[in-house]
């Protein structure tokens, strides 16, 4: 058991490790912004970017939606065709807006199923502390296996769709400092961990032999 347990160890170790690397840089020093944003390239993306809060987009996309639809009345009562070219505005800066808004609600989402899913994996590891302390050794380990597998699936940032939250860089930020904060709980936890079940003690102590 205890070759299976260092060979788990060190791969959730190296995994937050590195990941928590990762995730600093991303806060900290990847750029948030592109040199083509001074040539007007991204204008509505770059208001986006800076917005607090969600009922500030959902008041801007309010008044947006409100243009694109009269103009639609307009065309239509006029009989001429829709425009469906979203380069036009107002319908550039209310589809802009209604993408930032549907990701903000899935960046909060995240964040939620985070929180819910790394505590259900805490309870899974006091579990199974307990089992492999009083009861049985392989059980308690499998717990603290299914523990460690909410914390490192739901700490993992996945590049994609972060790229897309890069349309709003605050919250863009809040939903990697959420996984950082996890990320650097779970390497405590598994040094504890760890430590507790002595896990890497030399092979004398295990014998009594020290």
């Amino acid at each position: 058991m205890n070759a299976l347990q260092k060979t788990l160890a060190i791969f959730a170790f190296l995994f937050l490790a590195t990941q928590s690397v990762r995730i600093g840089y991303m806060l900290w020093g990847e750029p948030k912004q592109s040199v083509m944003d001074r040539y007007g390239h991204r204008p509505m993306d770059n208001g986006i970017a800076q917005t607090a809060t969600l009922e500030e987009l959902v008041s801007r996309y309010d008044v947006v939606h409100k243009e694109a639809e009269k103009l639609r009345v307009d065309l239509k009562k006029a009989d001429q065709p829709l425009i469906t070219d979203l380069e036009s505005e107002p319908f550039k800066s209310e589809s802009a807006l209604s993408g930032a808004i549907i990701q903000w609600e899935t960046d909060v989402k995240e964040v939620r199923e985070l929180r819910f899913y790394w505590f259900a994996g805490l309870g899974f590891l006091i579990i199974g502390a307990v089992v492999y302390a009083k009861w049985n050794q392989w059980l308690g380990l499998t717990l603290c296996i299914a523990a460690f597998t909410e914390f490192i699936y739901w700490t993992y940032v996945d590049s994609f769709s972060l790229s897309v939250s890069l349309m709003n860089v605050r919250q863009h930020d809040r939903v990697l400092a959420n996984k950082l904060v996890f990320t650097i709980a779970s390497i405590v936890l598994l040094l504890g961990v760890i430590q507790m079940q002595g896990i890497f003690k030399k092979k004398a102590d295990a014998y009594g032999l020290a």
